[in-house]
């Protein structure tokens, strides 16, 4: 985890190097897991439209050197463009590279920052740090400036790794230091560290045709395909106009919905939309939420398995879709003996990262019984197949959601995106017209699942739409308010009020179904599905 409120408590005094034709200056450190290096001072090569350099290390701060290794760093200028291409070797392994950038334009600075997914209102001023992949950087592009006058900094990574960019003013420093962090994956760390390309395109006059060059660059690195020829993409999928959150059984036994009360709701929705149109999403169907984790069978309270194929043949009688909700990570230790094969580790192997522990019950704590596993794992990954496939070999659900397959985590032990990328693969091959879905969208996620729950809290209104709608579609979260007060039934946020329904690019409204929707808010419901099916496009 990356962390942007601790800092150095001195000047670094990194030695600083030109770039070919402009002002702009740059520096380097090398991180290993047990200390932080900057480069020596050196004369650089300098050629037309090229700067070479290659040195030693020292201690941050400049007070010694040290015979570790070597640090190679080529700046080229071509066609307006500068790009880094930095090799570091080292006698540790190396945990991460930085780039620091310094002199880039104050009017664009002034502007602030933004990527393609920044909310169109806003961008990131002072100090601020985006983290790739995450919610907030979706693809490792970011502009400078405004859309007329910019500059635009990218990484051409043809892998999944993490990559951080931490802006800030230290006291050492009179002006603003970029920093672009390059982070390999633990599993392959080594004492040779390779940077993929960096990239800065200065004083553009639209971010246009940077943004598309660097698309096509993460398509042809990823496989994504475009929404409209996605072969992983239904009819019925791309004409779906809405989801309905059908909540089951909370964490602690409280039941919002029977699987009969979820076919009573089906048949409401169903006066006010076309269900040919809608899908149905079943969060808490395997009986309590998250405590069940990762045994997926219909919930007994809720109505086993009879009442469950009850719902599943309602639901395709009228021409619903079904999606049920399953853990990409989660589990209760209680519930997979198994579990420390599979759990996440720290990226040096030295403990088990406890992750994502949610109050479950209000007493002010987490619980204490929750772990993340790795879909990697291949017990893990086997458990989770024959669990999907169960319920599609024996009820006919349509789609399968998996949670939390939108965090990144650098398990040293086995690359999880690895992990994702042979699950998906594995379940197409057993259910071809299996829809698969997220939570959280990324770049190369999008290319495994074609729809995904945009994450809590974040803007839908995207600076770069086409980032996310050339090739998928997003929904709202589970944790979004259903119609009244706003209960987030299953999900642990309590009470939030649902945000009026606004027409965004990509992006299919969700309305949730609590214990009291039909009878206190039917009203509300009904509006919601016409406004879907009238705002929609098909």
């Amino acid at each position: 985890m990356s962390l942007i409120d601790t800092d150095l408590s001195f000047d670094p005094r990194d030695p600083r190097f030109p770039v070919p034709g402009g002002p702009l200056s740059w520096s380097v450190q090398v991180f290993t897991t047990t200390n932080g290096y900057g480069l020596r001072p050196a004369e650089p090569l300098v050629d037309a439209g090229r700067v070479q350099v290659r040195t030693g290390y020292a201690a941050l701060g400049q007070q010694r050197t040290v015979d570790a290794g070597v640090v190679g760093v080529d700046v080229a200028l071509r066609d307006g463009v500068l790009t880094w291409s930095i090799t570091a070797e080292h006698t540790e392994p190396i945990k991460a590279v930085k780039l620091l950038l310094r002199g880039l334009p104050q009017r664009q600075l002034s502007a602030g920052w933004w990527a393609p997914n920044t909310g169109r209102s806003h961008s990131h001023h002072e100090r601020f740090q985006l983290e790739y992949p995450s919610p907030d950087w979706a693809t490792p592009w970011v502009a400078v400036g405004s859309e007329s006058d910019c500059s635009l900094l990218s990484v051409r990574d043809p892998s999944v790794r993490r990559h951080v960019l931490h802006v800030n003013t230290p006291a050492h420093s009179p002006e603003p230091i970029a920093e672009l962090l390059h982070v390999p994956a633990a599993s392959a760390r080594g004492t040779t560290c390779r940077v993929p390309e960096i990239r800065l395109r200065q004083d553009a006059s639209s971010p246009d045709p940077d943004l598309d060059e660097h698309l096509r660059f993460v398509e042809n690195a990823h496989g994504l395909r475009p929404w409209e020829s996605r072969p992983d993409v239904p009819g019925w999928l791309r004409d779906t106009a809405l989801v309905v959150t059908l909540h089951g059984q909370h964490w602690t036994g409280y039941v919002f919905n029977t699987f009969s009360q979820m076919s009573e709701a089906l048949r409401f929705v169903a006066q006010h939309i076309d269900p040919h149109r809608v899908l149905a999403y079943l969060p808490g169907w395997e009986g309590r939420y998250y405590y069940a984790y990762p045994r997926y069978r219909p919930g007994a309270d809720l109505g086993g398995d009879e009442g469950f194929a009850e719902l599943v043949r309602t639901a395709h009688e009228l021409g619903f879709r079904l999606m049920p909700m399953f853990g990409g990570h989660g589990a209760n230790v209680a519930q997979y003996p198994d579990w420390e094969r599979a759990v996440m580790r720290n990226d040096t192997d030295r403990y088990v990262e406890l992750l994502n522990r949610p109050d479950w019950d209000s007493d002010r704590s987490g619980e204490g019984d929750q772990v993340f596993l790795n879909p990697a794992e291949p017990g893990f990954r086997a458990h989770l197949v024959e669990s999907i496939s169960a319920l599609v070999d024996e009820f006919g659900v349509d789609a399968a959601f998996l949670d939390t397959v939108g965090y990144y985590f650098d398990d040293p032990r086995h690359d999880v995106f690895a992990g994702y990328r042979l699950l998906v693969e594995e379940l197409h091959l057993r259910h071809p017209g299996l829809v698969l879905a997220a939570e959280g969208w990324w770049d190369a996620l999008s290319a495994l699942f074609p729809l995904s729950q945009q994450w809590f809290g974040t803007d839908r209104d995207l600076r770069e739409p086409r980032v996310l709608s050339r090739y998928a579609r997003t929904t709202g979260h589970l944790a979004e308010g259903t119609p009244g007060p706003g209960s987030t039934g299953v999900h642990e946020k309590g009470y939030i009020p649902r945000p009026p329904d606004v027409v965004r690019e990509g992006h299919l409204p969700v309305v949730g179904v609590v214990d009291d929707t039909l009878e206190e808010h039917g009203d509300e419901l009904a509006a919601i599905c016409r406004w879907a099916a009238a705002n929609s496009p098909r």
